[in-house]
């Protein structure tokens, strides 16, 4: 269980050279140089809008380095073996829901551009122009179906993430959070937020100093003592037949994998973004892709195709959201890093550039439910229901590189 490695884990990180939860908030920040548009230390002035695209960050929050893509999902979805058991669709209709991110700080889509192609009767973008996330909701005829098959894609601008850490050290906890943002503090499928595990490892983990540390490195030491606390990760973030072919995100869910402590990189994001709603910061899972062509970083992710991967994010009060990759975080050091300095993969993370988020959950749950593995989509087929096991989906990712964007 996860509390009962936190004595351990707490010995190691305050023997390196981060700084203890029970002087963090009265050290002194080291010297920085802040970007010429950063405001004082402790305020936020709200956007700066550096770009012509919307939905801009807050210092101490930046973005930059856009890049084009058009991306998607193709997905078919069939009963799995023989087909004995009769067709997937028997008649009565329902609807098929894949999820987007429209409008985050640094995955922009423009639905102008929305091209589908399907076997289903018609389908609606659902959710304001402006909204965070919206869907593409297929109508499933009223008549009998061996398979369901949908793809759909978008143009999307992606941008690399920075924060000004000094800057980010100084902001304080909110009084109350607005409740946009309120709502990734309760519990989700897979991160099990209300838990005692988790409760208890925030307690223990932050010495009763919890809210007189600032909002920043609470959750950055959080996030690293719980990649602290895993003893093995999984390579595979998707679960994939014989053939190759994606069914969906492995993932087990927060709880199940701190009983043993170890799982997917999909798990101890779940992990994470758990901890981080227990201590009271909003924090979400994101699913999405990335594009792993002409890539000459370190990442974990393949070179030379795409891949599906999940990251994180959690809110900065009156900055926004912060992004960072537990999988990819683990074994950079972490028990040895100073918390005041730049880490990679935390919050400056120069390949957001080359990923494409499609959602703030493993699937659009208000919408439906997933009958496999989750992979960004729900459905409700009001002809029949299916036993576990009984319904296969193949997923592909769609990212195609339009090459560096100028404004």
């Amino acid at each position: 269980m996860i509390q009962l490695a936190i004595p351990f884990a707490m010995v190691i990180a305050s023997t390196g050279t981060s700084v203890p939860w029970s002087t963090a908030q009265q050290a002194t920040p080291p010297a920085t140089n802040p970007p010429a548009t950063a405001p004082p230390p402790g305020t936020v002035s709200g956007p700066i809008p550096t770009d012509p695209w919307p939905a801009w960050p807050a210092p101490p929050i930046y973005r930059g380095n856009p890049r084009g893509y058009t991306a998607g999902l193709d997905l078919t979805i069939s009963i799995a073996g023989d087909g004995s058991s009769g067709p997937l669709v028997g008649g009565g209709g329902g609807t098929l829901t894949i999820g987007l991110v429209n409008r985050d700080p640094f995955c922009i889509a423009d639905l102008r551009g929305l091209e589908t192609r399907h076997n289903v009767s018609s389908f609606k973008v659902v959710g304001p122009d402006d909204a965070p996330e919206r869907q593409l909701v297929f109508e499933v005829p009223d008549k009998p179906l061996a398979a369901l098959t949908v793809r759909a894609s978008w143009p999307v601008i992606a941008f690399s993430s920075r924060i000004d850490e000094a800057h980010a050290a100084t902001i304080a906890w909110p009084r109350n959070w607005d409740p946009q943002v309120a709502r990734f503090l309760t519990p989700s499928p897979f991160i099990e937020s209300e838990a005692p595990v988790f409760r208890d490892f925030v307690t223990k983990a932050s010495q009763g100093q919890l809210r007189k540390t600032p909002i920043y490195l609470a959750a950055k030491d959080l996030v690293r003592r719980t990649i602290m606390e895993f003893q093995s990760i999984g390579g595979t973030t998707m679960v994939s037949e014989e053939a190759g072919f994606i069914r969906g995100y492995r993932v087990e869910g927060a709880v199940l994998a701190t009983e043993t402590l170890t799982g997917s990189p999909a798990d101890l994001t779940c992990a994470c973004v758990a901890v981080l709603r227990a201590a009271g910061i909003p924090a979400r899972p994101v699913i999405g892709m990335d594009h792993g062509r002409d890539r000459k970083d370190k990442s974990k992710l393949p070179r030379g195709r795409t891949s599906m991967c999940v990251w994180a994010e959690f809110h900065l009060p009156g900055a926004g959201w912060v992004p960072f990759d537990p999988w990819q975080m683990r074994g950079q050091g972490l028990p040895q890093k100073n918390i005041r300095t730049e880490w990679r993969w935390f919050g400056s993370i120069d390949d957001m550039n080359r990923r494409v988020a499609l959602g703030y959950d493993f699937a659009p749950y208000a919408f439906g439910v997933t009958p496999d593995w989750p992979a960004g989509w729900t459905w409700r087929v009001n002809s029949r229901s299916f036993s576990p096991g009984q319904v296969t989906n193949v997923v592909s990712p769609v990212m195609i590189s339009r090459g560096p964007v100028r404004p």
